[in-house]
């Protein structure tokens, strides 16, 4: 026999506002079957710990579980339970017990009854005596439980109760004050698969001052020991309780379907109604003490799937399945829900798709539901895991949410997401499913790149730089959907947070650390041959500052198409002259500023501003044409030939223009703001404007200005209520769009790219300086959200990841990247328009975009496919 130490992996309860567990599910490789417990040689003893010896009120000394300690002030009066009562804001005299280690023994012995219940598991616990009977160790503390933990006491379950929190944070190394305890399988036979040994360790120090009884707490035992049995976590109804807000409804089906509820969090659902298993527990409140019975059917599937009773499968039904990609591909990682439509809070029963090969057999979508009650009407549906550690990694929803029907299939056409056939099986049988995530192979294409953030993307529309969540640069490639992440023998890793690459994806501006001195230097890289060209510093890089970028002398901001031209911003020194002292990197100013990629020689843009000092400070302010002023300015756009040169100032970024070095100040003379985009050919500038700020400002839509005739085309924008909300739109003032434009002009569009000739313009619209979503003009079609235009084309994917702003777009407008601001993560889309659809006389076409399907909508056509037109997410 041989034995292997499984705790590798460690299930914890941590504490934030309420508790939080990870626990593995073990897996032999060998048979790629659980670790068991062998039920077959009866009960499962249990070991119980001892306590610290605390005296009571009449000097008797008693075993503790929890003690209230010497020196500790509470805001209330504590009545203990044997009778003590402690006065509030009084610092303690001495130790007091609260909960005993005879109390702890009952609710330990309470959590064994639990799982040892269950009709339909042979799973059979007993507590069988104490730790000190087996091993001389009277109570198991931070000075001995390395004789625990380090070795192998013999068979059976032992239970530690850690009264002070000092095994926790002597030992594991982790806060008292941050876990509410650690269970785990920690020996077994490697040839069998047979559990052997289990720990739990149950933290006597955080335990609620008004759980006198122990009863909040005994969620914390019940879940520990389902870790300790090698069960997983679930994910079944806790989240309507832990996930749930008013702002971040969550359902028990397919959200806006028939029959579905949306919750809003805590007591929106009976507490008794929360799995055990579920990855939080309050234990200040009702939630804890209902937690700790097995009343749900999914921890009561859960303990029998890896105890199973003779009569447990031939008494109830199974749901046997796949989850597929739209392509066919195997999906694992997604939680597969099946809901009892008669009893949805209580007979509802979850698994995760892939779980029991955890990826290691490549891609697995499989999932076995068992434990259906005859009879019954299940609905089965995809339902993302919202929190908590898992042995199979949690996965997002590539499309939409959706339910299984007998006509379930890829196509958002004939399979809607609503489109539901209830689940219903006799004892004994197995219903065999395939279930697929909705989208289109034809069409728009949307593909989330998960923990990559594009910081731009090359005007052919096959290559973007980015970084990682880590903060790596990377280059992906739209072609092949790979991604190559960037190192250089010899120098400091790039700083890519405002990188910019040339047309063909050849050549990219970017900030490195050349010399390795801590400060960053634009430089050029050629990605062919893996050489970086060293841009001058006009400082000689005496001057810098702390960016996104690090400490830096430039800041480098776009290429041209053909990679001749950089621009960005150098640093000049407060006080005059052309270096910085020593020790005064930071007191310096940014200067627009355009490098020649050959030589890197720089040049200023200075023509029409003038740095002064600020009246009464020291700092430098730039004043443009001597009209306004502005805290800083910077150059950040260049068009495809080098010849326009846009950029922001510091007051709602507004917006600047240099034409063959001359300036243009497009925020004095038409109002533009937050960002512009250039043709390539460097004759028209488009931008969102505006006059005023605040409540009084007047959005004048996106505006075209043509940089050889001054002339400005109106591109319009979208409209209040139909495209964007507005508090006028709803009861009690019911306002039209053209009520509102008359006082409050159009809502502000934010332009972020455009292909060469502006024919296609992507924008974010910013209500109160917050994104609201995304928009998207094409010539000759007027603007549209983001939400209509993938709506329309039936991209389903984009449901769950809506852009709010399409950051990049090819020269020819048919490739793009977007991205979600506002996630705690990074995430950008790949969208693959080359081509789209449009509905002409009730037939589907499948057009050249954005060329031949805007021709064809001026034609009489209509945008979008013929069983989508009218759909808005």
């Amino acid at each position: 026999m041989r034995l292997t130490k499984l705790a590798a992996g460690i299930a914890l309860a941590t504490l934030s506002a309420s508790a939080v567990a990870g626990g593995p599910l073990y897996i032999l490789d060998k048979t790629m079957q659980p670790y068991k417990w062998d039920t077959s040689k009866g009960a499962i003893p249990v070991w119980t710990d001892g306590g610290k010896l605390i005296q009571d009120k009449d000097g008797n000394e008693v075993q503790s579980f929890t003690v209230l300690e010497k020196g500790t002030k509470y805001n209330l009066d504590i009545t203990l339970p044997d009778g003590t009562v402690l006065p509030k804001n009084t610092a303690l005299d001495r130790d007091y017990t609260f909960l005993t280690i005879e109390q702890a023994n009952a609710i330990t012995a309470k959590a064994v009854a639990e799982w040892s219940n269950v009709e339909t598991s042979t799973l059979d616990m007993v507590l069988a005596g104490t730790i000190a009977s087996q091993t001389g160790m009277a109570d198991v503390n931070a000075s001995n439980v390395d004789q625990i933990y380090g070795a192998e006491n013999g068979y059976g379950f032992w239970v530690n109760y850690d009264t002070d929190g000092s095994i926790l944070e002597n030992y594991f190394g982790i806060s008292r004050s941050q876990v509410l305890g650690i269970a785990f399988p920690e020996w077994a036979d490697e040839e069998t698969g047979e559990i052997l040994e289990a720990t739990a360790l149950m933290n006597g120090w955080y335990v609620d001052i008004n759980d006198t009884k122990g009863e909040m707490v005994q969620g914390v035992f019940t879940h520990e020991f389902g870790h300790a049995l090698n069960m997983s976590h679930s994910q079944a109804n806790g989240h309507f309780t832990y996930a749930a807000t008013n702002a971040y409804r969550l359902y028990d089906g397919v959200p806006g379907c028939p029959g579905t509820t949306g919750y809003t969090g805590r007591n929106s659902i009976p507490a008794d109604s929360i799995e055990t298993m579920y990855p939080f527990i309050n234990v200040r409140g009702n939630e804890g003490r209902q937690q700790g019975t097995v009343n749900v059917r999914d921890d009561i599937v859960n303990i029998s799937d890896l105890y199973p009773t003779a009569e447990y499968k031939t008494n109830y039904g199974t749901i046997k399945g796949k989850l597929f990609t739209k392509n066919g591909v195997e999906y694992a990682g997604m939680n597969m829900v099946a809901r009892n439509l008669d009893n949805p809070l209580y007979d509802v029963i979850t698994q995760q798709s892939g779980n029991m090969s955890q990826g290691r057999i490549g891609l697995d979508g499989s999932f076995t539901i068992n434990g259906l009650t005859p009879g019954g009407r299940y609905a089965l549906y995809m339902d993302p895991i919202i929190a908590g550690g898992y042995p199979t990694t949690p996965t997002g929803i590539l499309s939409e949410n959706e339910y299984w029907n007998e006509g379930e299939s890829a196509s958002p056409a004939t399979d809607h997401h609503c489109d539901m056939t209830p689940i219903v099986v006799a004892g004994g049988e197995t219903k065999e499913v395939a279930m697929y995530f909705n989208g289109y192979t034809n069409g728009i294409q949307y593909t989330p790149l998960v923990g990559a953030w594009v910081n731009d993307f090359a005007k052919n529309g096959k290559t973007a730089f980015g970084v990682t969540h880590g903060g790596t640069p990377f280059l992906y490639s739209s072609m092949h959907k790979t991604f190559e992440t960037l190192t250089f023998n010899g120098f400091a890793v790039l700083k890519a947070t405002t990188a910019a690459m040339n047309k063909n994806a050849t050549k990219a501006a970017v900030i490195a650390d050349l010399d390795r001195d801590g400060i960053g230097q634009g430089a050029v890289w050629d990605i062919r041959s893996n050489k970086l060209t060293v841009l001058k510093d006009p400082s000689n890089n005496t001057c810098a500052i702390s960016s996104q970028s690090g400490i830096s002398s430039h800041s480098i901001w776009d290429i041209d198409d053909l990679g001749q031209t950089v621009v960005g911003n150098s640093r000049k020194p407060r006080d005059g002259g052309n270096e910085c002292a020593p020790g005064q990197a930071a007191y310096s100013y940014g200067v627009p500023t355009i490098w020649n990629a050959q030589t890197g020689e720089p040049t200023l843009l200075t023509d029409g501003i003038e740095f002064i000092q600020r009246p009464g400070s020291t700092l430098i302010e730039a004043w443009i044409h001597g009209n306004r002023k502005e805290a800083w300015v910077r150059a950040d756009k260049i068009s495809g030939n080098g010849r326009t040169v846009t950029g922001s100032g510091n007051n709602n970024l507004t917006q600047l223009a240099w034409v063959d070095g001359k300036l243009k100040d497009l925020y004095g003379e038409y109002g533009a703001l937050n960002s512009s985009v250039i043709s390539s050919d460097g004759k028209y500038v488009a931008f969102g404007a505006q006059d005023g700020f605040g409540r009084r400002a007047f959005g004048k839509g996106v505006q075209v200005w043509n940089a050889d005739t001054n002339e400005i085309t109106h591109l319009g924008g979208l409209r209040w209520c139909d495209d964007v909300p507005n508090t006028y739109c709803y009861s009690p003032y019911y306002m039209t769009h053209d009520e509102i434009a008359e006082t409050s002009g159009l809502p502000l569009n934010m332009v972020l790219d455009a292909n060469d000739d502006l024919s296609l313009i992507t924008g974010r619209i910013l209500i109160n300086g917050t994104p609201a979503g995304s928009s998207i003009y094409m010539k000759g079609l007027g603007w549209m959200t983001g939400q209509s235009f993938f709506a329309k084309q039936g991209v389903v994917e984009a449901k769950n990841a809506m852009t709010n702003g399409i950051l990049g777009v090819s020269g020819n407008g048919s490739e793009m990247m977007a991205g979600i601001v506002g996630l705690p993560t990074p995430l950008t889309i790949d969208i693959n328009a080359n081509k789209a659809f449009v509905c002409n006389n009730g037939v589907d076409q499948e057009l050249a975009f954005p060329k031949q399907v805007v021709e064809a909508v001026k034609g009489g056509a209509q945008f979008g496919r013929c069983a989508h037109v009218n759909d808005s997410y």
